[in-house]
C-alpha cells in the first residue's frame, strides 16, 4: 500500500506547520512522518502533537515502561503491514 498523501517537509513548512515541527523536534527530537502527514491540517496537527508527547516522553507524563512502548510501536508496524 502506498502513501496516499504526501508529508509536508521542512523546507515546505510555514506558519502553524512550522511551529508543530519546531515544537515536535524540541518535544520528541524529531518530526514523525504522520504529523508531516496531519499538518495537512494544521490545527489537528497542532491538537495531536501533545497527545503523541504525553504518551511517550516521560517528562510529558508517559509512564508506561519505554520498552513495552517500543514493543507496542513493533507490533502495530508488523500486524499493519509497514515497510519501514
Amino acid at each position: 500500500m502506498s502513501q496516499r498523501l504526501r508529508g509536508i517537509s521542512d523546507e515546505e513548512a510555514s506558519g502553524v506547520v512550522k511551529q508543530v515541527f519546531d515544537t515536535s523536534n524540541q518535544l520528541l527530537g524529531r518530526t514523525a512522518n504522520l504529523l508531516r502527514i496531519l499538518a495537512h491540517s494544521p490545527y489537528l496537527a497542532r491538537w495531536f502533537l501533545p497527545l503523541v508527547a504525553a504518551v511517550r516522553q516521560p517528562k510529558a507524563g508517559a509512564v508506561s515502561d519505554v520498552r513495552l512502548r517500543n514493543l507496542a510501536v513493533l507490533k502495530t508496524s508488523t500486524i499493519n503491514g509497514c515497510k519501514y
